[in-house]
């Protein structure tokens, strides 16, 4: 279960290395709505978590406004609580370390499903397809919306409680992922309950 996120982490300090981005150098991942959008609002977040702003009204932005629904539409992962430890100065810098470690996140749940799931496979072969899950073509096309790839992490350990709620009868881990995906992401959380209402269909049928 730990080769599969390593990997990710030697494969992406490779790239990092080679294309001079920070920790190697000071370029950084960050473009497009990651530069526009989710670094601004991580720093204002910094701010909240410092004391220094509020969650329920922030007078920084349009005339006054309530900073929860941002914070649910954009960042409410786990993984942005790590900015209280993030020099604002170096927060488009950070975004390639938080890139990476939802990779490896992303590597570790995906190849824990492949070995439950499929453990014919062999650990060798879940792993690969754990660290190929990891670099799929959503993960480079969307990573500057950073939350979305904490939606890839949770998808594995979603159809592990769907498993779990269908055979055994135990709907405990299926209703907490859920929420959790709900949570961190609503608007994409949609197109998980409808493919979850089409899988179980397909399931019981």
């Amino acid at each position: 279960l730990i080769a599969a996120p390593l990997a990710v982490l030697l494969l992406m300090g490779t790239v990092f290395f080679l294309y001079h981005l920070f920790p190697f150098a000071q370029n950084t991942l960050s473009w497009c709505d990651m530069s526009q959008q989710v670094v601004p609002i991580l720093l204002e977040f910094k701010d909240i978590l410092s004391g220094d702003g509020n969650l329920l009204l922030n007078m920084g932005n349009a005339g006054g406004m309530n900073f929860w629904g941002v914070f649910l539409f954009f960042i409410s992962s786990p993984f942005s609580f790590l900015v209280a430890f993030v020099d604002k100065q170096d927060m488009m810098v950070f975004m390639n370390i938080l890139v990476v470690l939802k990779m490896m996140v992303c590597a570790f749940t995906a190849s824990l499903f492949f070995r439950k799931r499929f453990s014919e496979l062999g650990e060798s072969i879940a792993a690969v397809l754990g660290v190929m899950y990891a670099f799929s073509g959503y993960t480079m096309l969307f990573y500057q919306n950073v939350v979305w790839l904490d939606m890839m992490y949770l998808f594995p350990l979603l159809l592990m409680g769907i498993e779990r709620m269908l055979t055994l009868r135990k709907p405990l881990m299926y209703c907490l992922v859920l929420s959790a995906m709900v949570t961190v992401n609503f608007y994409l959380s949609y197109m998980v309950v409808m493919f979850t209402v089409l899988a179980v269909a397909l399931y019981i049928l």
